[in-house]
């Protein structure tokens, strides 16, 4: 591996889009640099020779006394394990790391599962939500993707329109930054989820939109906001990255409207796949009373492909640091960032 030039940075996002997997959101240059303003530092390494090469976003952070973490968000973008392992194989690549932590979209089966530990790597503690998630193919015509959607999804919808609600994409200025973010900690103190600060999802927000990658949705009903959505785009995928809504006038189902109308959407910008990001695994329901299992009914009523990846797995190069670092320090930095900047380590 080696670091992209000038020129491949300033092209970084279409070098992505090239990647087996097609690329991802959080593979692209917005990401790096988003997260350079939260204590990452972006390193943008290319594999391979033209017409093979794979484009992989990394993030690292000095770890005090270990050395170097390194991390590659929903990446590197490769379609097999035996591609990974070559990519992985070049250790010079991650300079002063003890563990390089990997989480390809490949799919979670024995397989997957078997070819990776055969590298050497060691499943991790999953730092993205999305471990499984609901795709929704945008590529037929709208009725037949409405006609595609379970009966009580499109009830709920066409319910929606019927009381009045309205959905609408809005500018990422304060006062809608403002209102969504209150939405979401409505949402995830319903679910007992930890939230960013407002000033990280105020930077992420603007960035994405003002790089033409990212759009704020709401709906209302009148002047007030009942939901909202904020979806991420590269090439013809996108993804569902955040959302919420207020509790208020629940019957009228305003996010399934929201949805719908986020995917007709994207749809008209060319959009083909669109990616709800994150529920919980088939497994995991056979639980009763799972706190997610409500989230897992609203997407499944989109469509009814759901794809579960391996998540994270670690390249461990100092077993002793490592060691260190999970036993020890990663607990300790968790809790310290939570606690004095109300921040998360990822």
């Amino acid at each position: 591996m080696r670091l992209a030039s000038p020129a491949e940075i300033e092209g970084w996002d279409e070098l992505v889009r090239a990647n087996p997997d097609g690329g991802h959101t959080l593979q692209t240059r917005s990401w790096g640099e988003l997260k350079r303003q939260w204590g990452w530092r972006p390193a943008y390494l290319i594999s391979g020779s033209d017409g093979g090469q794979i484009a992989t976003l990394f993030l690292r952070r000095p770890v005090p006394g270990l050395g170097w973490l390194w991390y590659a968000p929903k990446g590197p973008g490769v379609s097999t394990a035996a591609r990974l392992g070559s990519l992985l194989a070049d250790r010079d690549a991650f300079a002063g790391a003890f563990c390089v932590e990997v989480e390809p979209e490949l799919p979670d089966c024995d397989q997957s599962r078997a070819a990776l530990a055969a590298l050497g790597l060691r499943k991790s503690e999953d730092v993205q939500l999305a471990r499984a998630t609901v795709v929704v193919d945008l590529s037929p015509p709208e009725p037949e993707i409405l006609a595609s959607f379970k009966p009580k999804t499109r009830y709920n919808l066409r319910l929606a329109a019927r009381r009045g609600v309205t959905v609408s994409a809005v500018p990422c200025d304060q006062p809608n930054i403002r209102a969504m973010h209150r939405l979401m900690a409505n949402a995830f103190g319903r679910a007992d989820f930890p939230l960013r600060t407002l000033a990280y999802y105020s930077a992420y927000w603007r960035l994405f939109e003002a790089n033409h990658q990212g759009a704020l949705f709401m709906a209302r009903l009148g002047d007030e906001v009942l939901a909202g959505a904020y979806v991420t785009w590269l090439g013809e995928k996108a993804w569902y990255k955040d959302g919420g809504s207020s509790g208020r006038h629940r019957e009228l189902m305003a996010p399934h409207l929201l949805q719908w109308e986020v995917m007709r959407w994207l749809r008209g910008r060319g959009i083909r796949s669109y990616d709800l990001f994150a529920v919980p695994r088939p497994e995991e329901l056979r639980q009763p009373g799972h706190p997610s299992a409500g989230l897992w009914q609203f997407k499944t009523g989109f469509s009814s492909e759901v794809r579960e990846f391996v998540g994270t797995w670690d390249l461990v190069l100092d077993p002793r640091r490592y060691g260190l670092w999970k036993r020890l320090a990663e607990p300790v930095v968790r809790r310290v960032r939570w606690r004095l900047r109300h921040d998360l380590l990822y």
